[in-house]
């Protein structure tokens, strides 16, 4: 694979110069492991951990009749099911994909809530025909690298209706992640695999998504 397909360009068609392109070692993690989705791996390991301590309180809380025994178990509980919905997630990426229409709206407050970034800005009223979960999961990782890195983080984003669908286009925060690049790769295979479009702008000001229409 050469290094303009594995990379993704501006405006100009120029290679983007924003981010660092995908080497060799993380496309062969990609092809072995999947989506190299951290945040998904750290939700999972946080939800085990806290699954893990909760049920081990629960067993010294028994042993002496402590009525925190209720809130042990329903942490445990509560634990458990998060961790079980993310599993949900990470299966349905690996089904068949097949099109269907979502509003837009609800495209990017799924993608937002997933990476835990506060998304403003007015979007149109206009539906998409996308692969529902795996675009979902590339929307999430487009606002997690325009969102840029800290605590807190907020998002500025627009939309316009064009004649080959809607263009998303995310404001980019200037601080990016190290795993940028390989994000963007997810993101542009998933995008242009339901027919869309993903490129940078050249003043590295904004990601823009072009999703085909319903």
């Amino acid at each position: 694979m050469t290094d303009r397909r594995r990379d993704h360009v501006d405006e100009t068609g120029a290679l983007c110069a924003r981010h660092a392109p995908l080497s060799q070692d993380a496309l062969y993690q990609l092809a072995m492991v999947g989506s190299r989705a951290s945040a998904f791996h750290h939700d999972c390991a946080s939800k085990l951990q806290g699954l893990v301590m909760a049920l081990d309180e629960l067993t010294e809380l028994t042993e002496h009749g402590d009525p925190n025994v209720l809130r042990a178990v329903e942490t445990a509980i509560e634990a458990s099911r998060e961790l079980n919905a993310l599993l949900n997630v990470n299966r349905a990426l690996t089904r068949p994909a097949a099109r269907s229409p979502i509003e837009l709206r609800e495209l990017v407050a799924r993608g937002a809530e997933r990476v835990g970034v506060v998304v403003h800005g007015v979007l149109p009223d206009a539906a998409v025909g996308v692969s529902v979960a795996p675009m979902t999961h590339a929307v999430a990782l487009a606002i997690d690298v325009a969102a840029g890195t800290g605590r807190g983080r907020s998002l500025a984003v627009s939309a316009e209706v064009v004649e080959r669908g809607v263009e998303l286009a995310l404001h980019s925060s200037p601080l990016q992640a190290p795993t940028a690049g390989d994000m963007l790769a997810i993101v542009g295979f998933v995008v242009e695999r339901d027919g869309g479009r993903m490129w940078c702008s050249s003043a590295g000001t904004r990601l823009m998504l072009r999703l085909p229409p319903a």
